[in-house]
């Protein structure tokens, strides 16, 4: 019969505890750094508001990056078809953001305006119906990024026709868009339309960076995860200690 080498268990034990917690350790510094990624990104979103405002059928560039947080107008009108992001959660709710695309004045430019959220009402497969929007006029609101999508579906930039003017979308993806025929030329970022708009559905915009205590919260969880193997472990190896010494 093979006789066990204790040494050996506890030194094996010591190991993986110090893997594990060496790993929680790790996660836990990964949470603080989102953390302090969502602070810094809502720090510059806020700098980025008192900045001018930008009148975009006056506007230079095309960088999305370098319009992100700004507050702008813009004179065109709706030319559709109307985008349903899916996916969107509202107070528990699940829901869709409406995005319909803008044609910037006499342009070829389009812009996507994030005209709020709307709840799914039982069957997936009914068709919401919308008034359409043809007349000139200027919007005001903040331009902003998409949401991101969570996990990523091999299928989530497909455009799922609903209707003539209504499509599904799992995830904002500009190029897809473009091919699918949404604008001539899409500009790289969308408007969140101002609060006032009667076009608009529900606009309760939460600036880009919140979540950082989620992160702060999750941190702790590691960490306190990390210092539990070890505590755990020492109080495993003193009693195999005392045991053996018995």
């Amino acid at each position: 019969m093979q006789v066990i080498d204790q040494r050996k268990v506890s030194l094996g034990l010591l190991v993986f505890a110090l893997f594990l917690s060496a790993l929680f350790t790790r996660l836990g510094i990964w949470q603080l750094d989102r953390a302090e990624q969502k602070r810094e990104t809502l720090a510059e979103f806020e700098k980025r508001g008192d900045a001018p405002e930008l009148d975009l059928n006056r506007m230079f560039t095309r960088d999305g990056e370098l319009m992100w947080g700004r507050y702008a107008s813009v004179t065109g009108h709706y030319t559709g078809p109307i985008i349903l992001l899916d996916n969107q959660i509202l107070e528990g709710r699940a829901g869709y953001f409406v995005y319909t695309a803008f044609a910037v004045g006499e342009s070829e430019l389009t812009l996507l305006v994030n005209r709020g959220w709307i709840p799914v009402e039982g069957d997936r497969n009914r068709i919401p119906e919308f008034i359409n929007l043809t007349e000139e006029q200027r919007l005001k609101g903040r331009l902003s990024h998409p949401p991101q999508q969570g996990l990523r579906l091999i299928d989530s930039n497909l455009v799922e026709r609903l209707s003539d003017s209504v499509s599904r979308v799992g995830g904002i993806d500009f190029n897809a868009l473009t091919a699918a025929g949404v604008g001539e030329e899409l500009i790289p970022i969308t408007l969140l339309l101002e609060a006032t708009a009667a076009e608009g559905f529900d606009r309760d915009w939460t600036p880009p960076g919140g979540g950082e205590a989620r992160h702060l919260g999750y941190a702790f969880q590691w960490f306190a995860l990390a210092v539990t193997v070890v505590v755990v472990s020492v109080i495993i190896l003193l009693r195999r200690t005392k045991a053996k010494s018995s």
